[in-house]
């Protein structure tokens, strides 16, 4: 059985995003909806509630930190844990995300082991936020 969570996966790349949604099967999440651009992810999160969202950084035209922020300020998804995926591998650009309110970044290439050590890492929020909204937890 996997687990019931709400998944928005964002990158630009549609071979990104196929090898994401395998990891997160494989990693037991069922409930993924891929998306290829940040406005789509916006429109996305305002019409439907997802429960966490795997983003890329380099996208264009709306980048992936620009969808974070669009996220924190917004009420209804500001809670959202948010995994930013990077190529950039230098400390700033770690310290730029999570100054940014990202909750994780994930270093691009990565595995179905290296992905759910991350989705353990945002796990005590979603765990939060589930309770809150009285949802069966992980």
């Amino acid at each position: 059985m996997g687990y019931s969570q709400r998944i928005l996966v964002v990158d630009d790349s549609a071979t990104v995003c196929r090898v994401v949604e395998s990891l997160l099967r494989q990693c037991g999440f069922e409930q993924i909806e891929v998306v290829h651009d940040g406005e789509t992810a916006l429109d996305r999160l305002a019409a439907s509630p997802f429960e966490i969202i795997i983003c890329d950084w380099e996208m264009e035209p709306l980048n992936g930190l620009e969808v974070l922020h669009q996220v924190r300020r917004s009420h209804k998804t500001k809670g959202i844990p948010f995994i930013l995926m990077s190529a950039k591998k230098e400390p700033h650009w770690t310290s730029e995300a999570m100054q940014a309110g990202a909750d994780c970044l994930i270093a691009k290439p990565f595995n179905a082991a290296m992905l759910r050590a991350k989705i353990a890492q945002v796990g005590g929020k979603l765990e939060r936020q589930l309770i809150d909204r009285g949802a069966a937890v992980l």
